[in-house]
């Protein structure tokens, strides 16, 4: 009787192997849709042997586990170019944008602003007495002044619409670092009690692969199955834990650091790191080149009027024509503004003379910028190429990175993808295994009848 006990025993332990691989398998194809599934396999082990009188027989099969098929190392890599492409397509996106506040090439851009600028004072040499002239001088210069102030503005709105995205980002990013806490917690407490947590630790990938689009990140698995995140070298994550970010702006920059320290994370990839290379370095370079080229402006332009003459009896001298220190507060002087007999065409005074205002028309090929290498218009013209260069060095950067993403996808897909042909095949085997222990089930209550009927 011993005997038929265990084989019957074995059956029925075959019998929930087979059903248990049945309810796997079909968890697999009802997810086989699901974004960051990972597959499930039954991991069966030979029960321990019983001795016998004539040697070992086995006892059946043991259900050892479910396993999740996942590669840490491929997420791992994931996460690093999720975060290159997170860092290149924001900056492309808002340095696209940025690109057309330049409005280059156009009639109503700065180059074309400061060309007839300049042109002005040409024509104001032919006819130095005539207001028509004189109004046309007026006319660009405020036109030109008023293009230095759409692109500082513009640079300066930039900025701002840089930090309300930080910080859309910054509580996006701590939404889900407390969800990927809570998740690893309930993690460690399943493993803690014997059970594989498979699907939960789907959703912590899950939250981690979106939170490594906006930073960068690097994670390490513990023991009892938790999970250690940290942005930048700083902890975020451990033992369901989580430290939440704050950004800070102060004397134009950026900072970004936790809640409970003013350490700075070093935040280097993602999107937040591409906002916050845009405004601590690209737009204040842009920002600085610009006042520049207005400082210069100012400079030049005033230094040689100043020393001119204008119309009147005394005329007059020793005006400025421009007033402002940068790009945002640049403009015609108000004495020009208001009186154009104040525009100092002439070089000594006589009503005729026109050599202050070639000398003006002049200063559009001086070589005034980058230490006296470049004028005017070659250092404007370097803003312009120096932007739509880095414009296609990002475009090409992220076209790069999502081609690098896609490969990787591909190679996790290989192995934690669901596949209906492999699940069909494997549902027929758990389905023919669960048959054929049934039978052996039937074959043994009908030796126990025998059995019975003989006793």
């Amino acid at each position: 009787m011993s005997g038929l006990n265990s084989i019957l025993e074995s059956a029925k332990r075959s019998l929930n192997a087979n059903q248990y691989g049945i309810g796997v398998t079909s968890h697999n194809i009802a997810n086989a849709g699901v974004a960051g599934y990972s597959r499930q396999r039954v991991i069966l082990s030979a029960s321990p042997a019983e001795k016998m009188q004539f040697g070992y027989l086995g006892s059946g099969v043991d259900i050892k586990s479910v396993q999740r098929m996942r590669e840490k190392y491929i997420d791992q890599q994931s996460y690093t170019i999720n975060a290159n492409l997170g860092q290149a397509s924001q900056r492309q996106q808002i340095l696209t944008m940025t690109e057309s506040l330049l409005q280059e090439p156009s009639d109503s851009g700065l180059n074309s602003m400061m060309t007839q600028f300049f042109g002005s004072f040409q024509d104001l040499a032919t006819h130095p007495e005539e207001s028509s002239s004189r109004n046309a001088v007026l006319q660009r210069a405020s036109l030109m002044t008023d293009s230095f102030h759409r692109l500082s503005e513009g640079l300066t709105s930039t900025k701002a619409n840089i930090i309300n995205d930080v910080d859309s980002k910054i509580e996006k990013i701590n939404t889900l670092l407390k969800t990927a806490a809570g998740v690893d917690a309930a993690i460690v407490t399943a493993i803690s009690q014997g059970v594989v947590p498979n699907d939960l630790k789907d959703q912590r990938d899950k939250y981690l692969s979106d939170l490594s689009s906006l930073v960068n990140i690097r994670t390490s698995e513990g023991e009892n199955g938790s999970l250690s995140v940290a942005i930048g070298g700083t902890s975020v994550i451990s033992n369901g834990n989580f430290q939440q970010l704050k950004s800070t702006t102060a004397s134009g920059s950026m900072v970004i650091t936790t809640m409970n320290s003013a350490t700075a994370v070093n935040i280097t990839g993602g999107e937040i790191g591409g906002l916050m290379k845009l405004y601590n370095t690209t737009i204040n370079g842009y920002q600085k080149n610009l006042d520049d080229l207005a400082q210069t402006l100012i400079a030049k332009v005033n230094g040689v009027h100043a020393a001119g003459y204008g119309l009147g009896n005394p005329p007059t001298t020793g005006i400025d024509f421009f007033t402002g220190i940068d790009a945002a507060t640049i403009s015609v002087n108000g004495a020009v503004q208001q009186n154009i007999n104040n525009i100092a065409a002439s070089a000594d005074g006589a009503p005729g003379n026109n050599e202050n205002a070639i000398a003006l028309s002049q200063l559009q090929n001086a070589k005034a910028m980058n230490g006296d290498n470049n004028t005017v218009f070659q250092f404007y013209n370097g803003i312009v190429s120096g932007m739509g260069s880095e414009i296609q060095s990002l475009e090409s950067e992220t076209q790069s990175a999502e081609l690098v993403l896609e490969q990787v996808n591909a190679q996790q897909s290989s192995v934690s993808g669901v596949s209906l042909d492999e699940e069909m095949t494997n549902l027929i085997k758990f389905q023919h295994g669960f048959d054929a222990s049934a039978r052996v089930i039937n074959t043994i209550n009908s030796m126990f009848d025998v059995l019975f009927r003989m006793t």
